[in-house]
C-alpha cells in the first residue's frame, strides 16, 4: 500500500535530515537525559522547554500492530505498528518484511528513499549485526 509523497514542514527538518542519512533522529532532554518522540515539545520530567535532536540507535521492540487492506484486492496490505525504541519512546511506524508478529518482537529501523519526497522510516524484523 503506497503511503504517498512525504514533505517536511519546517518542524520536521532534523527528523527528515536524519532519514536522508539513514539515521533515526528523535528528541532528547539534555538536562535529565530523557528521550522523546519527534513530536515532543518539552520535558515533563524537569520542565525544560527546549529539547534537542539526537540520534537513536534504531533498535526497537513491537508493542502492538494492525494490518490494513486497500480497496483494491491486488494491493499489498500495510502493517502498521506501535514500537518501543531502545531509548524508551514509542513511535507509530510501518513494518516491512516482518513475520511471526508478537509482542516484544525485536525490530530495527530501516529507511526508504523514494524518487519523490522525503526518505521515511519503517521497521523490519532483522537485527543489525554488531559493529
Amino acid at each position: 500500500m503506497d503511503i504517498g509523497v512525504l514533505r517536511r514542514d519546517g518542524r520536521t527538518d532534523p527528523f527528515f535530515d536524519g532519514t536522508a542519512r539513514d539515521e533515526l533522529m528523535i528528541k532528547r532532554c539534555e538536562p535529565c537525559d530523557r528521550w522523546f518522540g519527534p513530536d515532543a515539545t518539552g520535558c515533563p520530567g524537569c520542565g525544560a522547554d527546549e529539547l534537542g535532536w539526537a540520534r537513536a540507535c534504531g533498535d526497537a521492540s513491537l508493542v502492538t500492530w494492525t494490518i490494513t487492506h486497500g480497496r483494491d484486492p491486488d494491493d499489498e496490505p500495510a502493517f502498521l505498528a506501535l514500537v518501543e525504541l531502545a531509548e524508551g519512546p514509542w513511535l507509530h511506524a510501518r513494518l516491512d518484511g516482518v513475520t511471526g508478529l508478537r509482542e516484544g518482537l525485536p525490530l530495527v529501523a530501516r529507511f526508504v528513499h523514494p524518487a519523490e519526497g522525503e526518505a521515511y522510516l519503517l521497521f523490519s524484523g532483522t537485527r543489525r549485526s554488531p559493529q
